[in-house]
């Protein structure tokens, strides 16, 4: 390890930094003898001519470093260490700036993003370059956080955007799982991710292209032919996934059989198909959970809590409970030592 000494200043800026605010800098700096690297950074840009003076300054100043950090290179950055972005200012990034930090938690550092960040990407999705490798991180962080059944980013892309998301995660499968479960992390949201991607460009580009490509995906990758056993070892979850994701949908109405759901909840096989469509939800019109709850007043409470036509059930009536921690833990211990005896 080498240990440096950094000067950094921030120019928080509207337009174009100005050339003598770098020059001012760069020359205070340099006055310090014990000053390694200068590090300039900006909201916006440094002109060409800023530029071009630090570069001829640099050659006969071999020390301090002058780096200058403009906009597009403080995103690479935060691309980068998403860890260290998340933490500080999510806000600071524009909306792509977001799609590469959503890109790479997932290939390197195998975590999913929040729903929150998908919403708003979904929101502004015509604005984004979205590559396959960016595609298949939004995909994998809607089955795991979100729903792709309100944000089907597998309908919105284009083909060629689609299928190289699902070759991609293919190829790569058997990486990603190893590096979440390295992390502790869930990997069953990959598989679900590559039948999401299978079932979507069976409908856009038809059974023949995705066979072929389910076939030969594999093929001369690393110049190597992969053996049959690797393949079938990665698609065998894939499909069986995916086929009691199928199972769930198309017994539910079915004359003939009748079966559990093992893959979906009731709601999920209501919502299936929407998956095959883009479904926008505007802000402000999400979907609420309805529960029908009735109580009957003249009924006694089972595990013995004082209640009448005017005193509900404790567990239905609770009001702010952070405020109130002691009477909800009265509760939980009351309920917890009735209903544990039960069973």
């Amino acid at each position: 390890m080498t240990k440096q000494k950094w000067w950094v200043e921030a120019k928080g800026r509207k337009g174009t930094v100005e050339s003598l605010e770098v020059k001012e800098t760069v020359i205070n700096a340099a006055g310090k003898s014990n000053i390694d690297v200068v590090v300039i950074a900006t909201n916006t840009n440094f002109s060409n001519p800023t530029r071009d003076w630090v570069k001829r300054w640099q050659t006969n100043n071999p020390r301090p470093v002058i780096k200058l950090w403009e906009r597009t290179e403080l995103e690479k950055l935060c691309s980068e260490n998403p860890l260290a972005i998340i933490r500080l200012h999510s806000k600071a990034l524009s909306n792509q700036g977001r799609l590469q930090v959503v890109e790479t938690k997932l290939w390197d550092y195998a975590s999913f993003t929040d729903e929150p960040t998908l919403k708003k990407l979904w929101k502004v999705k015509s604005e984004l370059d979205l590559t396959p490798n960016a595609l298949f991180a939004l995909i994998s962080s809607e089955v795991a956080n979100g729903d792709v059944n309100k944000r089907s980013w597998g309908a919105y892309i284009d083909e060629k955007t689609l299928v190289g998301a699902l070759t991609n995660g293919l190829i790569n499968v058997m990486c990603l799982v190893y590096r979440v479960n390295e992390m502790g992390v869930r990997q069953y949201p990959i598989i679900k991710s590559l039948a999401y991607l299978i079932l979507i460009a069976t409908k856009r580009v038809g059974v023949d292209f995705v066979s072929n490509a389910l076939t030969m995906v594999w093929d001369d990758v690393d110049s190597k032919e992969s053996p049959e056993q690797i393949r079938k070892i990665i698609l065998q979850p894939v499909i069986r996934v995916l086929s009691r994701k199928l199972v769930d949908v198309c017994s539910r109405n079915c004359r003939r059989m009748t079966t559990d759901s093992s893959e979906l909840t009731e709601k999920e096989v209501e919502e299936y198909w929407n998956r095959l469509t883009l479904k926008d939800i505007k802000e402000g019109e999400e979907e609420v959970e309805h529960i029908l709850t009735i109580e009957t007043c003249n009924e006694p409470c089972v595990v013995g809590f004082p209640v009448n036509k005017e005193v509900g059930c404790p567990l239905h009536n609770i009001e702010k409970p952070e405020e109130n921690l002691s009477s909800i833990l009265e509760i939980v211990s009351k309920v917890m030592a009735f209903r544990s005896n039960e069973s």
